[in-house]
């Protein structure tokens, strides 16, 4: 089943544009991760994706339903997004946090109900976040914080989680904590995120997307994606590639 559907998307900022033709297609619970040079379109696609931004042409589906012709409730049902950067707001707790997700099931001027707490407590426990729960988010780590956000986002029960550089500025125990949550949580929905990390990227996606000025330059496993040639078109850099055989990952190594 496509869970995600992408045909002739052209969108940007004003008169300048961005993405220009972008097609694809991602299964029903895939993880997929996007990467590319800064500046190649990686943010721009996923607000694309979320609703966030028109579109000028083209079509995107989710599960089958045309984005365009959804409300904005409706969009946050069926998608969630991660930004690459938030600021923990001052007094409120990891609870209060998560069941923001809850927002695009209530009604104008509606509170939370126990069925809405009941969800928020099962996100914090599919990122296993339970014993921080009433922390305040000024106190909580980098890598606490981020899988609040993570949880916030499984809150609103989408089929569709996009996710902007969510290892970034972690270290890299908190990174791989994220990024196996992540590949859990796809087995239960669909799954695309935004990376820098191209080894990260290749270890822990089933496809990639390789993108260069608002352009998709090749799109597949990780090791067919990850070439020397295609590193090279990309980003302009000298690279070797080993792959595993078994499972398709490959591991970039810069040369000088």
């Amino acid at each position: 089943m496509t869970a995600l559907g992408v045909s002739g998307l052209v969108c940007g900022y004003g008169e300048k544009t961005i993405l220009q033709g972008i097609s694809f297609e991602i299964k029903l619970g895939e993880f997929v991760g996007i990467v590319g040079a800064n500046g190649c379109g990686k943010t721009t696609l996923l607000r694309a994706l979320s609703g966030i931004i028109k579109i000028k042409s083209g079509e995107i589906s989710v599960y089958g339903k045309n984005l365009k012709e959804l409300s904005r409730r409706d969009i946050a049902r069926e998608v969630a997004l991660v930004p690459q950067l938030m600021e923990p707001v001052e007094g409120i707790t990891v609870l209060d946090l998560v069941l923001l997700g809850r927002t695009p099931y209530l009604e104008r001027f509606d509170f939370v109900n126990q069925d809405d707490v009941d969800i928020a407590k099962w996100a914090i426990g599919e990122v296993g976040i339970e014993e921080i729960a009433d922390k305040k988010l000024s106190e909580l780590s980098g890598g606490e914080f981020q899988r609040a956000v993570i949880a916030r986002a499984l809150a609103q029960e989408p089929h569709l989680m996009l996710l902007d550089e969510p290892i970034s500025h972690l270290d890299i125990r908190y990174q791989m904590k994220i990024l196996k949550i992540l590949r859990k949580l796809r087995y239960q929905r669909t799954i695309v995120s935004t990376f820098h990390d191209l080894n990260m990227a290749s270890r822990f996606c089933q496809r990639l997307i390789l993108m260069k000025k608002g352009e998709i330059v090749a799109f597949g496993r990780p090791d067919e994606v990850l070439t020397k040639e295609n590193i090279w078109k990309a980003y302009r850099v000298k690279a070797e590639v080993r792959k595993n055989p078994k499972t398709k990952h490959a591991r970039m190594v810069l040369l000088p």
